[in-house]
């Protein structure tokens, strides 16, 4: 496994060794950083597999021998969470579905042209981008918590007291105390009485110290004996300063080989502390006792006067989610199998929040206890939701748009042509006009597509610029451009011109006399009589792109006729037009490409009437 932004080694299995080089040789042009190596067998892969690393596995469905599905499922026998595309020019539910049973990462089908090379290479991006994230921060939260529980350090919770309410067994076996012996009693149980002084000055500057504090200790073990003790000791305090538990781990380092080894140690897990911040840690154990620091209770945004007992803990999970989550806990206490879990979590302020939690019970407690982590992955989740949904509508539109309408377009268009050639009668050209409008048609549908991925190009942009660069491209007939922005937005060029033309096609369309060729993006109406609008408001229509006052974004308006309130949440509907030369995607390609940016778009009333589009939630840039 490499490290993020590394190369990323690719197995292409194909039967067809011909398109196998052809496909590496596009991906590695596309990818600068793509190794792709290529087999022609299921057997050949796997070998491959075992002699050598890779990131990521792409694969043929049909193939001699052994399927790809057959393959995925060898694959996943040995390597569970290697990212596994099938790479397939047979496309149907049925073969989906077995990919998904199989554990398919992603499910790509091939077309005749060039361009899904492109999204080939973002699918195997992605792919491979989530599952080192994913690597990393399971590596990470394992050490963290081997530390806690079974690495030869020392550690021991105080209250603001200082007294003690938990140690770990190899604090117990350094000093020779059980942890009955141990809770309630303060640090003078560990320190030779010729040190009291300086423990006492440690207690002191550690009130005061942000980072925690380091001391070097002579301590005495139950049966008397004297060792030297380095401790690292931190305060956790809450969002006032108040301190809420104190935290100290620490190691005999009588040797000195001993006391480095813990030097590095405590520096390591200080240091993953810091990168995990996102976390938060929880315990509890059959007796219904649960413990939560700072970072459970502010996922669940309770404050430090809750305690929770183990049902209060279930109880924020979602209705539909609950019982999962208990099974796993219950599973955990009763029988020791460590879990880890996603579901939805309510938190204390009604916020819909998705969490990963990963629990285990720990060895050799007195009561039979779970300890684990609890992650916040809300913005994960929805990444993999608009993931799902753009491959969904990818998928659907593929065959729909290089096939079933495209195919058969060009034969009429073709025929057309020959026929002109023979007759000559103006119906001719109303059957030219209707090819025109299914083409359009046709190009909707593909943007759709094509801008329903995310957008991973993106660059500060002008957007006076862009609107006045824009402008020229529409057929605008007397219409008007007025400007009031000096805004500096984020955002892939292509498609922020391509939702400002579509806006811009809207206004002029439905604010001025209809003209030849407006077909694209027209979706608004404002009275029961479209025509008698368009007619009424006629030439010289104004439209104007400003900020907005609070800069979360800017607009788009325009002095037409308006869209009627009953009909603001229906506009943006992929397929829904008022106009009779519209193709109902003008506004559904402008949503779509405000969503892949993070941005939300809505329409109300401008100040003249009009119809006015706010795009919000933009980051500026400059």
């Amino acid at each position: 496994m490499g490290e993020a932004g590394s190369s990323i080694r690719v197995l292409h299995v194909d039967d067809d060794l011909q398109y196998a080089e052809t496909t590496a040789a596009f991906l590695e042009r596309e990818r600068a950083a793509f190794d792709i190596e290529t087999a022609t067998s299921a057997s050949e892969g796997l070998a491959r597999i075992e002699s050598a690393t890779f990131d990521c596995i792409v694969s043929d469905y049909e193939m001699p021998g052994e399927s790809g599905i057959d393959f995925l499922e060898s694959v996943r026998e040995a390597y569970p969470e290697l990212p596994f595309i099938l790479y397939t020019g047979r496309g149907s539910e049925a073969v989906a579905g077995d990919a998904i049973s199989a554990g398919v990462t992603d499910y790509l089908q091939k077309t005749s042209d060039t361009s899904h090379y492109a999204l080939l290479a973002n699918r195997i991006a992605n792919a491979v981008q989530q599952y080192r994230s994913q690597q990393a921060l399971e590596e990470s939260t394992d050490r963290l918590s081997l530390f806690i529980d079974q690495s030869p350090l020392g550690f021991v919770e105080y209250d603001p007291d200082f007294e003690i309410v938990r140690v770990n067994d190899t604090l117990t076996e350094i000093f020779g105390y059980t942890e009955d012996e141990l809770l309630g009693e303060t640090w003078e149980v560990f320190v030779s009485p010729d040190s009291y002084d300086d423990v006492d000055a440690v207690t002191s500057a550690l009130s005061e110290a942000s980072g925690g504090y380091h001391s070097v200790d002579e301590n005495v073990r139950k049966d008397g004996e004297r060792i030297m003790v380095e401790w690292h000791n931190r305060l956790v305090t809450d969002d006032t300063g108040d301190v809420v538990t104190v935290f100290s781990h620490c190691k005999d380092v009588t040797e000195r080989i001993e006391r480095e080894r813990n030097l590095a140690q405590l520096r390591d897990f200080f240091a993953e502390a810091e990168e995990l911040g996102d976390l938060g840690a929880w315990e509890f154990d059959e007796t219904g006792v649960s413990t939560w620091t700072e970072g459970t209770r502010r996922i669940h945004e309770v404050d430090d006067e809750f305690n929770p007992t183990v049902e209060d803990g279930l109880s924020f999970y979602h209705p539909e989610d609950r019982d999962r989550v208990a099974d796993a806990v219950d599973a955990a206490l009763e029988e020791g199998d460590p879990y880890d879990v996603q579901a939805r979590l309510i938190t204390a302020t009604g916020d819909c929040r998705w969490v990963r939690s990963r629990g285990k019970r720990v060895k050799d407690a007195e009561h039979r206890t779970v300890r684990g982590f609890i992650q916040d992955i809300t913005e994960q989740k929805e990444r993999e939701r608009r993931l799902r949904v753009q491959n969904e509508r990818l998928e659907s539109f593929a065959s729909v748009v290089s096939h079933d309408l495209q195919g058969p377009l060009t034969v009429a268009q073709g025929h057309l042509e020959l026929a002109r050639q023979e007759v000559t009668d103006d119906r001719l050209d109303s059957i030219d006009s209707a090819h025109q409008r299914m083409q359009t048609l046709i190009d909707d549908i593909l943007t759709l597509a094509r801008d329903g991925r995310e957008a991973t190009t993106t660059e500060p942009v002008d957007l006076h610029t862009a609107a006045t660069a824009c402008w020229q491209t529409v057929e605008t007939e007397n219409a008007t451009l007025e400007t009031d922005t000096d805004s500096v937005v984020v955002a892939d060029p292509r498609r922020l011109r391509r939702l400002l033309e579509n806006l811009f096609r809207n206004s002029v369309a439905h604010g001025s006399l209809p003209t030849t060729g407006q077909d694209e993006g027209v979706e608004h109406s404002s009275t029961t009589s479209q025509s008698d609008a368009v007619v009424e408001h006629g030439d010289g229509v104004t439209v104007t792109v400003g900020d907005i006052e609070d800069a979360s974004g800017f607009y788009v308006a325009d002095d037409g006729p308006g869209v009627p309130e009953d009909e603001r949440d229906v506009v943006f509907e992929a397929g829904y037009s008022t106009a009779s030369d519209g193709t109902g995607f003008g506004l559904a390609i402008v949503a779509d490409i405000a969503a892949v940016h993070g941005w939300d778009v809505s329409v109300t009333d401008s100040e003249s009437g009009g119809a006015r589009f706010e795009i919000t939630g933009i980051v500026e840039g400059g």
